[in-house]
């Protein structure tokens, strides 16, 4: 059997049905096997870095595993921003890059290159894969294979990479002589022990919340498995950025994305300052998250820390109880015990929650600044239960963090640690794929829609049902924004008069033969989402004016729950007081 086919046959078996891939002399020969094996579908993309975070959407999108691949050099080395994407968001992709032949290699490790397009692409994303190795013998492919599927799946996820040789990729093995991996032993841990400690002191705690994080996984059944925790406890929960979909808007017990930055002001106030046992599943506690500055984060409170990569635990917060242990197991746990037993009601506590989240967002809901949240919030009425939002970085990330309203089946899904302007578009082509072609959407701003604008040509060919919308600032909208602030209003690199600009995003969208609108007012959106077909490739931009700005906003070195625009005085100190 050939190299290639088995490869195709053997992810096929492991739940790949879909790939994400640009075509090369490099990788032709396991394109070739795509090509012909009818179980699978190849998604041939316009740029690795496009392909690379299709996969990356695939798999956010279902909490599974996904694949993306490339040709060599050039071809490899562009996959990295996707690449390190999946390692900082805990994302388990592989990715297989095609490499010279190994009889063309020098033996000569010091040289610079050992060939045409030829690059040490293992050891150039080592720093960013759970594992990454290049295939020396085709008598290696079964067990590299298995354990590459193994590695970027247990305790932490994230990326792996196999790098194949040509005449590997095209050599005949026979299948029955192949090596394969054993899986190691695994130590036993007594989750139901660990459930009941964290139970036992929720139970005796007077203003306890819950934390939510990226750890928790993004399967329906880890979804429903975390809603059933939360509507047990009847507590507060407060969540990071990236697991803000993992509660419903609707639910009493959801007081929003906690953020050191651009968090909602009602969530830090009641994780910074009100909670006297903050129960962290999965959430990392990092800066973006409780504040540089560690030891200033609720230092009254006692803090339980549930994570599976112990060198996050390593980072000190005071009077933490830290498990190194996987938290979708602790949440099944807990909810095996709380099954049989009710924790008392902390009726107070969550009445105090509710009046402090009323009075922060009757605030926020009237500032002038709330325009872009007025387009969100129509966006939201035209979705449905079962929708995918992927929103990229920037602005449009924390006026879509903040208002969006997750309902249901609906996911919205971020670029989290590398923060990557570009992600959104690519990102929603696997997310729509993963998610049966279902109506998919993408907020995006005029910077990240320009970073793989080449992608808009596999939505028109594969007639994916992606909305997009472009709120189109003409500039740099963070960025902007932050040269307001502290460098005297010198906009270099971020508007038209200093040196970036914007296109027409419709025309653009014509070009490509998707369907295009442009609006600059609230009552034109309305009419276009009124009207528009949303089975069809749509891309709508919104004109916003030049300066608009990201808010709530943490000022540097305040307190979490002092944003911009400031609370009036004396409102501050009463909720303080509470």
């Amino acid at each position: 059997m050939k190299v290639s086919d088995y490869i195709v046959d053997f992810l096929h078996k492991n739940g790949i049905v879909d790939f994400f891939g640009y075509q090369g002399t490099m990788i032709a020969h396991l394109v070739d096997s795509l090509g012909k094996n009818h179980r699978v579908k190849n998604h041939v993309c316009y740029h690795e870095q496009g392909a690379a975070l299709e996969a990356v959407g695939y798999a956010k999108a279902t909490g599974g595993i996904a694949c993306a691949y490339s040709t060599s050099g050039p071809g490899a080395i562009n996959l990295t921003t996707g690449i390190a994407d999946a390692y900082y968001d805990s994302v388990p992709i592989l990715f297989i890059t095609g490499q010279l032949n190994t009889y063309e290699y020098t033996n000569v490790d010091t040289i610079r290159q050992q060939g045409f397009q030829e690059s040490d692409i293992v050891r150039i994303v080592q720093p960013i894969t759970k594992y990454a190795v290049k295939i020396e013998n085709a008598q290696e492919i079964a067990y590299e294979l298995e354990k590459a599927l193994f590695i970027m799946q247990e305790e932490r996820k994230g990326p792996v990479l196999i790098d194949l040789p040509m005449n590997i990729q095209r050599s005949e093995i026979d299948i029955s002589t192949l090596k394969h991996f054993k899986k190691p032993k695994q130590n036993k841990i007594d989750y139901s022990k660990i459930g009941q400690t964290i139970l036992n002191q929720i139970e005796a705690s007077k203003q306890p919340i819950l934390v939510l994080g990226n750890g928790i996984s993004k399967t329906k059944a880890s979804i429903d498995a975390i809603r059933k925790l939360v509507n047990y406890l009847k507590i507060p929960v407060v969540y990071s950025m990236l697991a803000k979909d993992l509660l419903e808007e609707n639910s009493t017990y959801n007081f929003g994305f906690m953020g050191s930055a651009y968090g909602q002001r009602y969530a830090n106030i009641i994780g910074f300052q009100k909670a006297d046992l903050i129960v962290s599943l999965g959430c990392r506690m990092c800066g973006r998250t409780i504040g540089i500055k560690r030891e200033n984060f609720n230092p009254k409170a006692q803090i339980i820390r549930i994570e599976i990569d112990k060198e996050e635990l390593k980072l000190p917060i005071h009077n933490d109880l830290t498990y190194n242990v996987d938290v979708n197991l602790v949440i099944q746990a807990m909810n095996n015990i709380l099954v049989k037993k009710n924790l008392s009601f902390k009726k107070s506590w969550l009445a105090k929650c509710s009046y402090i989240k009323k009075q922060l967002q009757d605030i926020d809901d009237k500032i002038p600044e709330w325009l872009p949240n007025q387009y969100i919030n129509l966006i939201n009425q035209f979705t449905n239960n079962n929708s995918y939002i992927f929103a990229d970085v920037g602005q449009n990330q924390v006026w879509a963090a903040h208002s969006i309203k997750i309902r249901k089946n609906q996911r919205i899904i971020f670029s989290g640690g590398l923060g990557a302007m570009g992600f959104a578009l690519p990102a929603s082509i696997g997310g729509c794929i993963a998610n049966k072609h279902n109506t998919t959407y993408v907020i995006v701003g005029d910077g990240g829609m320009q970073m793989n604008i080449q992608e808009l040509q596999l939505i028109q060919k594969e007639r994916l049902p992606i909305t997009i919308f472009v709120f189109n600032n003409s500039s740099l909208g963070l960025i902007h924004q932050q040269q307001c602030d502290i460098f005297n209003h010198q906009f270099y690199g971020s508007c038209s008069e200093f040196g970036y600009s914007a296109p027409d995003f419709a025309k653009i969208a014509k070009a490509y033969g998707i369907c295009a609108y442009q609006v600059d007012s609230i009552k034109k959106f309305h009419k276009v989402l009124t009207t528009y077909d949303n089975h069809k490739p749509t891309l709508i931009e919104i004109k916003i004016p030049i300066g608009t700005k990201a808010y709530p906003k943490t000022p540097f070195g305040k307190e979490m729950y002092n944003q911009m625009p400031y609370l009036p005085q004396d409102l501050l100190e009463d909720l303080l007081k509470l």
